[in-house]
């Protein structure tokens, strides 16, 4: 018996993948070898199957005899009525759609065309099969694509199934859930309940959707297991099954890796390199036209356990999500200040890490055919929606993926500081280098999945006045490109942990920079973990008030983390009350902005000098010497410019004026 789980048109790969169960047919018979899928066979496809609508993917499948699959979350990125109108009879029957917790909320049935299970006759046993998709898929797909459709618990709906399987004279009974573990080789928050609630009327368990790999048991003694994703191998699980007493005696499990070659002898696999070929022939007439040009690689975020630049790193800021969102913004804010672009990093699907950008390339990065939307929402609303990248699950638990790490508009920064309570951690955010305003109107701008709520940003389904450009994410993306001609990466940081001591007295300051939480679950520094991101070696701090900003402090920054400390200085026309403590690095371009209220020290004024207020600059206090750690920079030129908030902020009131509560 053998299991996949996200293929998602990799076509390219399913030779290779299905080599291993066509040499199994070839030796024990067809009749002894079951295929699974745990879902996710379509959506977020590469150029030469997506630019087909992953046609090419559904004609492999039936070619390699899928015998039933999982609903997955991808099958519905164009809703419901794609799957049941296009996908599924386009499958022809060839093999079902399962999803037992999928229910029409109307009749409370299993929403047609997907039935709860299947069974299959294998050497005369009958297998029954169960599939369900996971709880969050209302948080995953577009909420109007799913109009309808009410989405229960999975384990609870697998066990309800296997029970009545069981009872009308199933042999084994496979369970194959489109969830998961978080993390390869771990029990993770998503595969707990999983683990421990599926009850013995189920023998072997696949599981999906967060493609990792791993292989463990549950409570019951059940095997669990997931292959990881994109092709690259298949869980297998051998079955003894005792005829006399009906139960099943023995299994052994094992993941399989694709063939490192294709088995070009056997029939079943010559025609699926065929349909691949094929396809890709098609799609390399569109997907070779040059669109424009990249000046160094732009890319998704990556960590030490996957630096490949692909997808599965989404809980850090990467410069091409940045640049989606910035296209958002471009494409529908135009000039409006108070326009944001946000995109889902789940939504970023690939990188462009050569200099020559093509149409295939740039299909690869959005692939879901997402249309823009925007909406209104207030301040406070915005603030709600980055506190909600720290993701909650059902209950207590947390989601899947703990924290999602937005991309950005370049009009907007903020700090956080994830010690905080969750709700409160968002501690400052500035857009256009003024202090967000609570009671204030901005519009955001996104893919309809993001601004209708997906992802759990459940706050942006409540914005005001939606609307549905119709214009499709991929068209006006190769139209941004195509009028920038060459993309340059902004390797500035947009969002960075700040955790400071600020004294009641407001005479210093104290800044960790670029720390994240010992054991909190959004793991960001100072420096981007795109390809090629500048990293930051030095920070300059300056006070900055009324149009002047003065130098107080440098700092060296290592690993993307850096310490400052300074004194409010007795000189250079700083004046008690509201400032901004502006971190900048001169490396990535990142500029970091603190609230703070400051004391100014009183300058004793040395005998025979005419009086004058030395904290008001009025050219009478004295001239900094040579050792003089402050220095007044000139709010005029580039390196010296000071944002007009940057002066007198408004405090956003969710901040202390002193800094963290």
């Amino acid at each position: 018996m053998f299991s996949f789980n996200g293929f998602q048109g990799r076509i390219a790969n399913a030779a290779a993948l299905f080599t291993p169960v066509a040499r199994e047919r070839a030796r024990l018979g067809a009749d002894n070898v079951l295929l699974l899928s745990g879902g996710d066979n379509v959506g977020g496809s590469t150029f030469d199957s997506a630019s087909q609508e992953d046609i090419p993917a559904l004609d492999i499948l039936k070619t390699a005899g899928v015998d039933a699959s999982a609903i997955g979350n991808h099958e519905l990125d164009r809703g419901f009525a794609d799957l049941r109108d296009r996908i599924v009879p386009h499958v022809d029957g060839d093999f079902p759609y399962l999803g037992a917790n999928v229910r029409n909320t109307a009749t409370r049935t299993i929403a047609s065309p997907l039935s709860a299970s299947t069974i299959i006759d294998r050497d005369g046993l009958k297998i029954g099969v169960v599939g369900a998709v996971t709880k969050d898929l209302p948080s995953l797909v577009a909420p109007g694509g799913i109009k309808g459709l009410q989405i229960s618990d999975p384990v609870a709906a697998v066990n309800a199934e296997a029970a009545r399987l069981k009872k009308n004279g199933a042999d084994i009974v496979v369970a194959s859930y489109h969830e998961g573990t978080a993390s390869s080789g771990s029990t993770g928050t998503g595969l707990s309940p999983i683990v421990s609630g599926t009850s013995r009327d189920v023998d072997i368990v696949f599981t999906g959707h967060t493609n990792h790999q791993y292989s463990r048991r549950t409570n019951t003694g059940a095997p669990m297991m997931q292959a990881g994703s994109y092709g690259a191998g298949l869980a297998q699980v051998r079955i003894g099954y005792d005829t006399a007493r009906h139960k099943v005696c023995t299994t052994k499990d094992a993941i399989v890796p694709a063939a490192a070659q294709p088995d070009t002898s056997n029939p079943t696999i010559v025609a699926i390199r065929k349909l691949a070929s094929d396809a890709a022939e098609q799609a390399d007439v569109a997907g070779q036209q040059k669109i424009g040009t990249a000046a160094s690689p732009i890319t998704t975020a990556a960590d030490a356990a996957d630096s490949s630049y692909g997808n599965e790193v989404r809980d850090r800021e990467s410069t091409l999500s940045n640049m989606v969102a910035q296209m958002y913004k471009d494409t529908l804010g135009r000039t409006d200040p108070n326009f944001i672009g946000l995109q889902n990093p789940g939504g970023t699907r690939a990188s462009l890490t050569g200099s020559r950008v093509t149409y295939g390339q740039a299909a690869q990065v959005l692939p879901f055919a997402n249309t823009l939307a925007t909406k209104k929402v207030t301040g406070e609303q915005f603030r709600k929606v980055l506190e909600q990248q720290w993701q909650a699950g059902a209950g207590s638990a947390k989601a899947s993926r703990a924290y999602l790490q937005l991309g950005l508009s370049s009009n907007v920064t903020y700090t956080y500081a994830e010690s905080r309570a969750r709700g409160r951690r968002i501690t400052a955010i500035w857009v256009n280098g003024r202090p967000l305003d609570p009671k204030g109107t901005y519009t955001i701008g996104s893919g309809a999945f993001l601004v209708d709520g997906g992802d759990n940003f459940s706050e942006l389904a409540k914005g005001a006045r939606p609307v549905d450009t119709g214009k499709v994410d991929l068209e006006s993306w190769v139209s941004w490109i195509r009028s920038k001609r060459v993309l340059e990466p902004s390797f500035a940081k947009q969002a960075v942990p700040v955790t400071s001591s600020l004294p009641a007295d407001g005479r210093t300051g104290s800044f960790v920079i670029g720390m994240p939480r010992s054991g909190g679950d959004a793991p960001d520094t100072v420096d981007l973990s795109s390809r090629g991101a500048a990293r930051n070696t030095r920070v300059t701090a300056y006070l900055v008030q009324k149009g002047r900003k003065v130098k107080v402090a440098t700092a060296p920054v290592t690993g993307g983390t850096t310490t400052v400390h300074f004194t409010v200085p007795a000189s250079q026309g700083l004046t008690s009350g509201d400032a901004v403590v502006r971190f900048e690095f001169p490396a990535s371009g990142t500029v970091v902005r603190v609230p703070m209220r400051i004391t100014v020290p009183a300058v004793a004024t040395p005998k025979g000098t005419p009086s004058g207020d030395a904290s008001r600059g009025d050219g009478n206090s004295p001239t900094p010497s040579a050792a003089d750690p402050t220095t007044s920079v000139p709010v005029s030129g580039q390196s010296g410019t000071a944002h007009p908030a940057d002066g007198a902020p408004t405090l956003p009131r969710w901040l202390p004026a002193t800094g963290e509560a």
